[in-house]
């Protein structure tokens, strides 16, 4: 099982309900593979200025969510943002593993 970070950019127009939809689409492929969402469970930054224009839009909606799933479920996750029409970007980074620490 493996730590990811994902960072999520929804489109402006999306409504509280088709955002709601996006993350629980996070969560079930995260679960589907054995994983979870960590806490926080997701880290809604709202909606916020967009550093530079995507298409038309100058704003929009930010989460950041950090998962543990297996690598196979990761790529599925990717393919399914990729084709979504509510993401506007979007990230996920796996986390590299701590060393033990030495006593």
């Amino acid at each position: 099982m493996r730590r990811y970070e994902l960072m999520l950019v929804l489109h402006p127009e999306v409504d509280e309900e088709r955002r709601e939809a996006v993350m629980a689409h996070v969560r079930r492929a995260a679960e589907g593979s054995g994983g979870e969402v960590v806490e926080p469970e997701d880290d809604r930054w709202g909606r916020r200025k967009l550093a530079f224009k995507m298409g038309p839009h100058t704003e929009a909606y930010y989460h950041l969510a950090q998962l543990t799933m297996e690598a196979s479920a990761a790529g599925e996750l990717e393919s399914a943002l990729n084709i979504s029409e509510d993401v506007l970007r979007h990230l996920l980074v796996r986390e590299e593993e701590q060393p033990a620490a030495v006593a």
